[in-house]
């Protein structure tokens, strides 16, 4: 596709048709509950996103980390608001990935709706960060598994009254519901690939973080997703400001850098 970014026909629709989508788009308002050290993301191997844990491979540049952080967020800033929660604290989950898509693929990313399947735990009782490791070593080999497995290590190892934890079990649990993502960035052929695995998780009993405990599997239903987008950074950059300024200063309150 690089070759039709220097295409000025090309440009001009893309660009026509992208403004007036983000334009369009909803986002939840504003909040300040964290102001994000700008540097540590830039420095950072993982990051906390929203409702997601990336990581990324030591080879993008700083650019193109930016670039993963700010359109992702952006679509699940748009899914949020597009699929509020019920009274019940609940939301249609495959709407909100199916969102999710439909936004990054106006940002230039090539994504499909994320399939989902109810999971199958053994046993009287899981941890979803086993599960979602579990998920997501279909998708990963070598250094990209070692960044997840590590990024979830990350998390863990946080004080319980981290920032960083706190700001995450705001944005991944609402009392009997949660839904999380862990995934990798990596490059192949001047592209960015990213391969997520995702979970969403229903139980009887309210709780207030999603990973490092145990459930009970006769009170919970699980579901787990997967998939692998691809953004070309080319076609990217045609709207890389818009986004920005559409996120305005979200980015200060949903990402925050891990050490891993």
């Amino acid at each position: 596709m690089s070759d039709f970014v220097h295409d000025s026909i090309f440009k001009d629709a893309f660009l026509r048709a992208s403004h007036h989508y983000i334009d369009a788009l909803e986002l939840p308002d504003i909040h300040t509950r964290r102001s994000s050290d700008t540097q540590e993301l830039a420095d950072s191997a993982a990051c906390i996103n929203n409702r997601m844990l990336q990581s990324f491979a030591a080879d993008l540049t700083e650019q193109q980390k930016s670039d993963v952080l700010n359109s992702t967020l952006l679509a699940q800033l748009a899914a949020d608001k597009a699929y509020t929660k019920d009274a019940a604290g609940r939301y249609d989950v495959k709407g909100w990935y199916s969102k999710f898509s439909e936004v990054l693929l106006n940002l230039g990313w090539v994504s499909q709706n994320t399939a989902f399947w109810q999971y199958k735990i053994h046993g009287e009782s899981f941890t979803a960060d086993k599960a979602i490791l579990e998920i997501i070593n279909g998708l990963l080999q070598n250094n990209a598994l070692l960044l997840a497995q590590a990024t979830i290590n990350a998390l863990k190892n946080l004080p319980e009254n981290d920032s960083k934890l706190t700001l995450f079990k705001f944005n991944t649990c609402s009392d009997q519901m949660g839904n999380i993502s862990l995934g990798v960035c990596t490059q192949k052929n001047g592209l960015i690939e990213y391969n997520f695995a995702a979970l969403y998780l229903e139980t009887k009993k309210n709780f207030k973080q999603i990973l490092f405990i145990d459930f009970s599997t006769s009170d919970f239903k699980l579901f787990a997703g997967t998939n692998t987008i691809t953004l070309n950074p080319d076609v990217y950059s045609i709207v890389r400001e818009q986004v920005v300024q559409k996120l305005q200063d979200r980015v200060n309150s949903y990402l925050v850098g891990l050490d891993i």
